[in-house]
Parts: structure tokens; C-alpha cells; sequence
């Protein structure tokens, strides 16, 4: 029972939101305030190695379709509240309220937004996929399952994937070049679906029109009841949530390397394996299995201990913020290891020219006869 009722703890973050946005005033920090406390929660959280046990998969996924209905009705809270008032007095306070409520819908528009927009768009069915674009919009990135599913599990740990990031990249042109990359992908596969159907580029047939459709009926929706500035909040919050997904994205495959073409192995990604990671990134953070069989079900992952680990997903959040503590603290110590570890001969050469160019340290040829411990096939 443990296992169908943990993944419900997404629900109350996102309820934490909306209460905060129905009690108004200092309340609207509640959401983003959840932030705090999963990451306290997740500085004291021991590994969790288990695997799941579910026996009714469709009782597993009543979360991930609740989660659905509760972010419209954030939503609708924020714009019932904007347009009620907002309980403060003092343009200070107004300034930091309102501060609050955009930081909330930008964190929960992520977490766990962007977890379980990611496990329906790996789903199958039409319901799935339609509500997996409906929640994407609210990070400004409806057709995020085009680039996803069609390169980034095809490409990632190389150039090709728009959502890698190599090593010596910080974070803040990351986010913009991941963005600008995905937009140019999407708009290549909107135009051979015009020379398909010969719907023009912008048409109602062709998904680019439902790209933009789907993320302006969001803020137009809030400002046709909030007023104005709410339609115009919302948009800001979805906006820089949609950065806020590439800062993700950051983490997930830095610096890492495979031979483009070559099969999935253990050590392909990086992966966060403490119960509050898990729990809160519906399995995603036990990520290499993911990326072994994309279409297993969050509750099939099974977790590799022995896989390439990283810290907790909070600690990696914020120190990718911060590129000093990232390069000193995560990124360097943790590829020197993989490189002497886990690469194949053929990566650690890939390895050694991206180190080259990061301007980093060549421990490669410093170790040059390093064993290949991990390179078999998953």
C-alpha cells in the first residue's frame, strides 16, 4: 500500500499551492514554500533502492491523472485570487505577494509538473498524450514529447541531443541555447508534416498552430476572470518555467558521453536515487532504466545502485545555479570518475576532447591505463 500512496505526496504539493492562493496574502508563498521543505526533507533522505510492487498499475496511475485536474485548479485558485483581491495592504507587500504567487506556479509548473507531463507523454494512448501537451502548456512547451521522444532518446549523451549540455557549459546559455534548439526542431517536423498534408505551416492541422494555441489559452484564461495583470503573471510564470525545465535538463546528462549509435548502458546517465527524489520525479530520477526501455511505466524503473550516481536532485538544483560551486563541487569530480570508471576506451577519447575544449584538466592522460569497469551492456 506504501507504494500507491507515496506518489500522492505530488498531490499535496500542488494542493499546498492552491490553498496558499485561496488564503491570499503571505499565503501565496505556500507553493514555492514546498520547495524548502522537500529539500530539507531530501538533505536527511537515505538511498532508496527498492523496487516498486504494484499489482493494479491503473490505481498507480489515479495520481498522475489527479495531478492534471489539481493544476487547473491552481490555476483557477490564482485566478480567483487575483481577481478577489489579494489580502495585503502597501505596495511593498503587493510587490512581494505577487512575487510569491509567480514563484509558486513556477515551481510547481516544474515540480512535479514536468514528471508527470513526462511520463504521459511516454504513454501510448490518446488520453495520455492529449493531457501530457494540456500540462506541458503550462511550462510553455506543449509539444515537448516531438523533441523528447524522437531525439532526445535517440541522441542523448552527444551533439546531436538539443537537451545536452557538454562539459565547461553553464547553465545560463544553456537554457536559452536548449530552448532555441527545441523550437528549431519542432518547426523541422511541423514542416514535413506540411509537405504531408500540404496544411499550411500555421494551420489548424499542423501542431505548430496548437503549440502556441495551448499556451496562450492559459494566461488568456486566467485574465479573462483575474483581470489583466493576472493573464500577464501567468504568462511570465510560464515562461520561466520553461527555462526553468532546461536548468533540469542540465543536470540530467551533463558532460557525459557515448559513441552516437551505440546501445544504452549503465553508466548513460546520471541518476538520483533518495526516496524524495523518486517519489516527487515519478520515477524519472531512476533515469538509466528509463532510457533502457523508454516505454516501461514509472512503476516498472528498477534502480541501479551501480550506475553514475549524483546528489540529491535539490542540491544539484541549486548548486547548477551558482557555476563555481558546480564546476569544484559536481560536475568535475564526478566526470573524473566516470571518465576513469565507467567510459568504454572509445568514450574516454570522446571524453578527452570535450575536456580539451571545457579547458579542464586531461586526468585522462594522467590515468591513462585506468581499467574499463563499467562499459557492458545494461
Amino acid at each position: 500500500m506504501t507504494d500507491y500512496l507515496r506518489y500522492y505526496l505530488c498531490s499535496l504539493v500542488v494542493l499546498a499551492g492552491i490553498v496558499g492562493f485561496m488564503l491570499g496574502g503571505w499565503w501565496m508563498w505556500a507553493g514555492v514554500g514546498t520547495f524548502f521543505v522537500l529539500a530539507g526533507l531530501d538533505a536527511v533522505s537515505r538511498p532508496d533502492h527498492s523496487v516498486r510492487r504494484f499489482r493494479y498499475p491503473r490505481l498507480a496511475d489515479v495520481p498522475l491523472y489527479l495531478h492534471c485536474v489539481l493544476m487547473v485548479a491552481l490555476y483557477a485558485a490564482f485566478a480567483w485570487r487575483m481577481q478577489a483581491g489579494l489580502g495585503v495592504q502597501g505596495a511593498v507587500a503587493t510587490v512581494l505577494v505577487l512575487a510569491g504567487a509567480v514563484a509558486s506556479l513556477v515551481w510547481l509548473n516544474a515540480v512535479p509538473n514536468v514528471p508527470v507531463a513526462h511520463e504521459l507523454m511516454h504513454r501510448k494512448d490518446w488520453l495520455s498524450r492529449g493531457l501530457a501537451k494540456f500540462i506541458s502548456a503550462m511550462f510553455a512547451d506543449a509539444h515537448r514529447d516531438i523533441p523528447h521522444l524522437y531525439t532526445h532518446h535517440i541522441h542523448f549523451d552527444t551533439e546531436a541531443d538539443a537537451d545536452y549540455a557538454p562539459r565547461g557549459s553553464s547553465v545560463y546559455p544553456f537554457m536559452w541555447r536548449c530552448t532555441k534548439r527545441n523550437f528549431e526542431e519542432l518547426l523541422i517536423a511541423a514542416r514535413k508534416r506540411q509537405a504531408v498534408t500540404g496544411a499550411a505551416l500555421w494551420s489548424p492541422r499542423n501542431f505548430l498552430f496548437w503549440e502556441f494555441a495551448l499556451l496562450l489559452s492559459i494566461p488568456l484564461a486566467v485574465g479573462l476572470y483575474g483581470g489583466p495583470l493576472a493573464g500577464a503573471l501567468t504568462l511570465l510564470a510560464q515562461i520561466s518555467s520553461k527555462f526553468f525545465l532546461e536548468a533540469l535538463n542540465y543536470i540530467q546528462h551533463y558532460g557525459l558521453v557515448r559513441v552516437p549509435g551505440s546501445p544504452t548502458r549503465l553508466h548513460h546517465t546520471w541518476n538520483h536515487l533518495t526516496w524524495i527524489d523518486r517519489t516527487i520525479g515519478y520515477e524519472i530520477t531512476t533515469h538509466v532504466d528509463h532510457h533502457i526501455d523508454p516505454d516501461l511505466r514509472f512503476d516498472q524503473l528498477v534502480p541501479h545502485p551501480d550506475a553514475p550516481q549524483m546528489p540529491n536532485l535539490f542540491v544539484c538544483a541549486v548548486s547548477a545555479f551558482i557555476p563555481p560551486l558546480w564546476f569544484a563541487r559536481i560536475a568535475k569530480p564526478l566526470l573524473k570518475d566516470w571518465d576513469l570508471r565507467f567510459a568504454s576506451p572509445q568514450e574516454r577519447q570522446i571524453a578527452r576532447e570535450a575536456n580539451r575544449r571545457a579547458g579542464w584538466p586531461d586526468w585522462l592522460a594522467e590515468q591513462s591505463e585506468a581499467p574499463f569497469a563499467q562499459g557492458a551492456p545494461a
